[in-house]
């Protein structure tokens, strides 16, 4: 999938619709240059005030499941912020459960979520 920088972000809509197209469309095994190191920023995404980034390594399966939550949820998938498996809150959790997507590495820039959420 061609990547999208910070400074050129996508919105939630555009993201789900690149994701699919590109789910349907490649074989690709991840989402981004499988040479790149895994946690290159491949696409950035804004969702209200705070950028999220889904990493290079981001897999065909967990985009499939991903993609499977969105359609399962008419009114859209919320994304939750909650601890990373470095205990930072920059993990993206999905719709009423949190639900968390093995190998699917989207994390809020810390810099876009304010000081008291933290």
């Amino acid at each position: 999938m061609a990547r999208v920088g910070r400074g050129e972000w996508i919105t939630k809509v555009e993201f789900h619709s690149r994701l699919s197209r590109w789910h349907r469309g490649s074989a690709e095994p991840v989402i981004g240059d499988p040479r790149a190191d895994r946690r290159t920023a491949w696409i950035w995404v804004r969702d209200g005030h705070r950028l999220a980034r889904l990493f290079s390594d981001t897999t065909r399966d967990a985009v499939g499941e991903y993609l499977a939550l969105v359609a399962s949820l008419p009114r859209g998938v919320d994304w939750h912020i909650v601890k990373s498996a470095t205990g930072q809150p920059t993990k993206v959790a999905f719709g009423p459960g949190r639900t968390i997507i093995d190998a699917f590495h989207l994390y809020i820039d810390p810099r876009t979520v304010p000081p008291r959420a933290r």
